[in-house]
């Protein structure tokens, strides 16, 4: 059993377990990676009333096949009490398993009681393991429910933590390139959408960078041709504005927050220092949920040296996610790496329909097994997110609109 336990409070409640599933918890890391859930029936005991007694075994029925349909077999579920079913996921924690959770309760209260009520989604989170039981807390399933959507809003998960204004202070951000040229940095945010859930896992910050003198958008790969001094300044004012998010991007129930910055520029001492020294970016929040994205890994980036910077941006954060472009030698320097996550950019891909579906499938062939997360972003409609899944791959995202296009649209 651990030997710490959340302290007692009025948000815990504790719940006696049967001690074969107790063990199988115990032994596992499951609790602690955010995997296991608690969900409860009682909105329909109290529909049910005085004839609970009849229908009880009926309802119990009905969940266990629900729990049947929407878990993996290697999945822990049962029922724990009259009107409690524990759940433990194996292949999602955090939001991505309280989704799970949501789903399958409501689900049940669709069927039962003709539609699933907000007051009436009693899920809660196993947060420790006592004798005879567990440390739960109840979650709030809005927050589950914002994570559902394509887009930032304001009702995405991490809005109602952020102060706004603080937010606005720091972007847009304008600076004059090396070579004279005049650059505005506008930021944005994208939901990166777990794909087996269908819910939101991380929040990307996205720069958009306009050449004020013709107001044309550059691209990524065009971004990467700047001058490292120019580069630097544009991680750095990214590093800057995700600084007002990290914190809401702490702990399992929350996204991960992804900041996306150069290999060129995080591969030297200063850029690491950069990292750390970002006020609001502190070492115990970085590593609570702040994932890197290397923009700019390709077949020309030294694999000895790659390496070496992954795993020093790994001491340093929650994970490392590189992104490729769809070159297949850009592959083979990446498997020693034991990156967070592999991302392939829209942006990258060109040509008619056939070519890029052709290279969404060569991305997902390729990135099997090198990644826990294999993400295609930047998309422009949602209709790629059935190529992404037909790909094999872990997690789509929706190109982050501009702010001032999002809000004239409002």
């Amino acid at each position: 059993m651990p030997a710490s336990l959340p302290p007692k409070d009025d948000t815990t409640e504790r719940l006696a377990l049967p001690p074969a599933m107790l063990n199988r918890l115990a032994g596992s890391d499951l609790v602690g990676r955010g995997a296991v859930n608690v969900i409860s029936i009682k909105a329909i005991r109290r529909w049910a009333g005085d004839w609970w007694d009849q229908k009880r075994t009926d309802v119990w029925t009905y969940v266990e096949r629900k729990l049947n349909e929407h878990l993996d077999r290697a999945d822990l579920r049962g029922r724990v009490s009259e009107d409690d079913f524990l759940i433990a996921t194996h292949n999602d924690q955090g939001l991505s398993a309280q989704a799970a959770s949501i789903r399958i309760l409501e689900d049940v209260l669709t069927h039962l009681l003709g539609a699933a009520e907000l007051k009436d989604i009693g899920v809660r989170s196993v947060i420790g393991i006592e004798p005879g039981g567990v440390v739960c807390r109840p979650i709030d399933p809005s927050v589950v429910l914002a994570a559902r959507a394509r887009r930032d809003s304001e009702r995405s998960p991490f809005r109602a933590d952020i102060d706004v204004s603080d937010e606005m202070r720091r972007t847009p951000v304008a600076f004059t390139t090396s070579g004279g040229a005049a650059l505005r940095v506008d930021f944005a945010l994208e939901h990166v959408i777990g794909l087996r859930r269908n819910v939101t896992t991380a929040i990307r910050v996205e720069p958009i960078v306009t050449h004020l003198g013709t107001g044309r958008s550059i691209s990524g790969r065009a971004i990467t041709k700047l001058a490292d001094k120019d580069i630097a300044f544009i991680d750095e004012a990214t590093l800057r504005y995700g600084a007002a998010f990290a914190k809401a991007a702490q702990g399992n129930e929350r996204p991960d927050l992804v900041l996306p910055a150069s290999f060129r520029t995080l591969g030297t001492q200063r850029g690491r220092d950069l990292l750390t020294g970002t006020s609001g970016l502190s070492l115990a929040l970085l590593r609570g949920g702040v994932m890197i994205e290397l923009v700019d890994v390709t077949r020309g980036t030294p694999a000895g040296r790659l390496l070496e910077v992954v795993g020093l941006l790994k001491a340093l954060t929650r994970g490392v996610i590189a992104r490729v472009p769809p070159d297949k030698e850009a592959f083979k320097h990446l498997r020693d790496a034991r990156l967070a996550g592999l991302t392939l950019d829209a942006c990258d891909l060109g040509g008619p329909a056939e070519k890029i579906a052709m290279d969404i499938m060569a991305f997902g062939r390729e990135a099997r097994g090198l990644a826990p997360m294999v993400s295609l972003q930047g998309l422009p409609a949602e209709g790629y997110f059935a190529a992404a899944e037909t790909a094999g791959l872990s997690h789509a995202s929706l190109r982050a609109a501009h702010p001032y296009a999002a809000r004239n649209a409002a």
